[in-house]
């Protein structure tokens, strides 16, 4: 079994509002890491093209839902997916509440998985800040 590790951010707004806005991958470059001067590019369905820190990449969103399933993929081009990363958003009295496994994939190092767990952590917080001050 992957090693995983748990995050979650509250966030003080209407939870459809936040999931009207976490459910439109276009939303994702007001919050997501792309590259500067990078953009996503649909390629159909719920993929998209877009440049990571880590390099260009497809990435698979999940189509609305009345569940709060927020799960993505990550892959690169000619690959026909990849690891899907759990997100649920949980609606939370007048707030809500983001949360994201993330898991260790095989052959990544223990120093390199506590790095990714920042990373996404500080994504999280970046659409809590958003969120917030919309």
């Amino acid at each position: 079994m992957l090693k995983s590790h748990v995050l979650l951010v509250p966030i003080f707004r209407p939870y459809h509002t936040v999931y009207g806005f976490l459910a439109d991958p276009h939303n994702f470059p007001a919050w997501g890491v792309l590259e500067p001067g990078s953009v996503m590019r649909h390629l159909g369905d719920s993929d998209y093209l877009v440049d990571l820190p880590r390099g260009r990449s497809i990435m698979r969103f999940t189509p609305p839902n009345t569940f709060g399933v927020l799960d993505y993929q990550v892959f690169k081009e000619g690959e026909d997916g990849g690891p899907v990363t759990p997100v649920r958003l949980h609606a939370n009295e007048d707030g809500c509440e983001l949360v994201l496994v993330w898991m260790q994939r095989p052959g990544v190092s223990d120093e390199r998985f506590a790095s990714d767990i920042e990373w996404v952590h500080s994504d999280l917080l970046r659409v809590k800040t958003y969120l917030e001050a919309r």
